[in-house]
């Protein structure tokens, strides 16, 4: 394993060891800033760092009788798309070079502090969350390989060992392929779930706010830690799941062998734990989904970057900024109607307790340059419903990271956390 690889440590662990005292808010943010100061040069995550308001931060918490909850005294890292008070958002974009710092938590940020959280500071994102260009950010596992994007730095924080807990947004595939390619796991909630201001946008219809942990239950925290009572992510009930290995023709494509043997070997693991696992035909092509999807993300990405300097964006965003604006309003909303009936139609044949499993990726993280291919996770943002990514281990011949996708119907973020926060999970280690 990679010298810049390190376990972070798990949620209900680091809660554990405070409430019995053998652990302080304040010495695990010292932990982070030391691992930080020991990789961070290398991997590249962190553009701001809030050491002495981090360490304020914990110390009250840490004087705090009664605990706010499972977050309460976690340090986490905050994706540069989001605003975070007293730090400029600047997306990565020379565009934004000038941007002022935030007078404001964004919501999501404001009900993490609530609840006890503590921003330790800002990672790196591609410019306005979108394809490229990419950050600095190295993948910790091989440094010559891409973390994945948007969410690059989100990742790899957590791999590096830099920070337990780590928010990014996911318009494509900006939450879930990174968290595969890192090594690390993901919840990406319902899509258009969570509301709130303080986040740069891209394409509405998708922009949803997603979470990073060392493991997919602490994901699922984290976002219980920002979701509304209507997802029910705060409490948990019992679920025994039935897994559909779901097939299809993109998927069959493009699936290198070396992910095909570690989603197949993931897939007996839960077998063997004492689950259903079944495969089944997706009722609708992903490859169609996918061309749906890209249609409505340039129509909105157009509209909603219309005055943005071309000079001063990539040429792929400026691009498909004016190729979005030449999409007409009735193409538009033709293709918002496709989606909707591409979502009833896939939906239809899944029952109330099944989860679908996939790759999270084609293959593992590349050394190319680009950030991936997104090409699983993207039809899933389109179709709507919370998605988590798992650790489904590490590939035989590249000893790269492989990620398993589970997926829910829309508004099924409670039986996926349910899943996640049950007894079997927790001894996977899901």
């Amino acid at each position: 394993m990679s010298e810049y690889v390190s376990d972070p440590g798990r949620l209900r662990d680091l809660s554990a060891a405070m409430r019995s005292g053998a652990l302080t808010s304040e010495a695990l943010v010292r932990r982070c800033l030391d691992r930080i100061a020991a990789v961070d040069g290398k991997v590249q995550a962190w553009i701001h760092v809030l050491a002495d308001e981090a360490l304020a931060q914990a110390r009250a918490l840490d004087a705090e009788s009664v605990r706010r909850g499972p977050l309460h005294g976690i340090p986490l890292a905050v994706k540069d798309v989001i605003d975070v008070r007293g730090l400029p958002t600047r997306a990565f974009s020379p565009s934004r070079a000038e941007a002022l710092p935030a007078t404001a938590d964004a919501t999501v940020v404001a009900h993490l502090r609530a609840a006890g959280a503590i921003v330790l500071g800002k990672v790196h994102t591609t410019e306005y969350a979108y394809f490229s260009p990419a950050p600095p950010t190295r993948n910790p596992w091989d440094l010559r390989r891409t973390p994945g994007g948007s969410s690059a730095g989100s990742g790899a924080a957590i791999a590096s060992g830099t920070v337990p807990l780590a928010l990014g947004t996911q318009t494509a595939g900006s939450v879930n392929r990174p968290a595969a390619y890192t090594g690390t796991c993901a919840f990406k909630p319902s899509t258009l779930s969570i509301g709130g201001t303080g986040i740069v946008p891209l394409a509405p219809s998708f922009d949803t706010v997603g979470a990073f942990g060392a493991s997919a239950q602490d994901a699922a925290h984290l976002v219980g830690g920002f979701a509304g009572a209507h997802l029910r992510l705060a409490d948990p009930r019992p679920a025994k799941p039935r897994i559909l290995m779901l097939e299809d023709a993109l998927i069959a494509r493009l699936t290198q062998p070396e992910t095909a043997a570690r989603i197949a070997a993931f897939a007996g693991q839960l077998r063997e734990a004492g689950l259903p696992v079944s495969r089944v035909e997706s009722t609708v092509s992903l490859e169609a989904v996918l061309v749906t999807h890209r249609r409505v993300l340039l129509a909105e990405a157009g509209r909603t970057h219309a005055r943005l300097p071309r000079e001063l964006i990539s040429p792929r965003l400026a691009a498909d900024i004016e190729e979005g604006l030449a999409i007409p309003e009735a193409e538009y909303h033709a293709a918002l109607r496709e989606l909707a009936r591409f979502r009833q139609a896939f939906w239809r044949g899944c029952g109330p307790d099944d989860l679908l499993l996939l790759p999270a990726a084609p293959d593992v993280a590349p050394m190319d340059g680009t950030t991936g291919d997104p090409s699983f996770v993207i039809p899933f943002t389109a179709l709507g419903g919370p998605i988590a990514t798992l650790r489904a281990g590490l590939g035989a011949e590249s000893g790269m990271p492989v990620g398993a996708l589970l997926c829910a119907a829309p508004g099924s973020d409670a039986r996926l956390a349910s899943f996640l926060f049950s007894e079997l999970a927790t001894r996977l280690d899901l």
